[in-house]
């Protein structure tokens, strides 16, 4: 097996999981009826960050995506497979 390749994927190829993302998180907070203040409170995010990952100007960590799961009470794994049916 080659050694791995320690460099960060170039932004361009994580697009599109970043932009499914993005809308998995707009939708469900829309859905629950969450506004953007109150999923920062839930998640202990800033109103701005959640608003920049919606509009896939940031790309999130595991981290937070699992905050953001939570939230929602889901499991991290039930988020990203939602995004990952929309690829």
């Amino acid at each position: 097996m080659p050694p791995l390749n320690n460099k960060p994927l170039p932004r361009t190829a994580l697009k599109p999981v970043c932009e499914a993302l993005a809308n998995v998180i707009r939708q469900r907070r829309e859905s629950s009826g969450l506004s953007l203040n109150r999923l920062a409170e839930l998640t202990n995010l800033s109103r701005p960050m959640i608003r920049f990952m919606e509009n896939n100007e940031r790309i999130p960590t595991v981290d937070t995506v699992a905050r953001i799961s939570r939230a929602f009470g889901i499991s991290l794994s039930q988020l990203v497979a939602e995004a990952e049916k929309k690829l």
